[in-house]
């Protein structure tokens, strides 16, 4: 349950980290190091056992995104939003493009699979063979 709980505490500061780029190295590493004791505090302070308690905590301090305008505005800097994961395009197209070849053949497969009509049998009448008679037994 521990580790769980240190994910967490450890998930929110990294977030804040990358949200505080800009502010200088040191005055980031502190405002870091005072956020993490005020946690601690507050664990020991409360006798916090579950998750959902040390979340309140973190929500009572604020979430990374506003912690990080709030450094920023102290600090003079510019905050600037994260950057929005960039979708990959390329497996689309290699899909696209499969999917295309598949078509291609599909198409060409059809086109070119006809049946001359002279390499088929004409239609006659179905031959059957004859059924041998039942032999009397003795």
């Amino acid at each position: 349950m521990k580790t769980q709980q240190n994910d967490v505490v450890a998930e929110y500061l990294r977030e804040l980290d990358q949200r505080l780029a800009g502010i200088p190295v040191l005055q980031r590493r502190e405002l870091l190091a005072d956020l993490e004791a005020h946690i601690a505090a507050e664990r020991a302070e409360r006798h916090v056992s579950g998750e959902g308690e040390l979340i309140e905590i973190l929500e009572r301090l604020g979430s990374p995104e506003v912690v990080a305008a709030a450094a920023h505005e102290e600090a003079g800097t510019v905050f600037r939003h994260p950057a929005p994961p960039r979708r990959r395009l390329w497996p689309w197209l290699v899909g696209a493009g499969a999917l295309l070849v598949v078509f291609a053949f599909c198409a060409f497969a059809l086109f070119f699979a006809r049946v001359d009509s002279s390499e088929v049998p004409a239609p006659g009448p179905a031959v059957t063979a004859p059924v041998p008679e039942p032999q009397p037994t003795s």
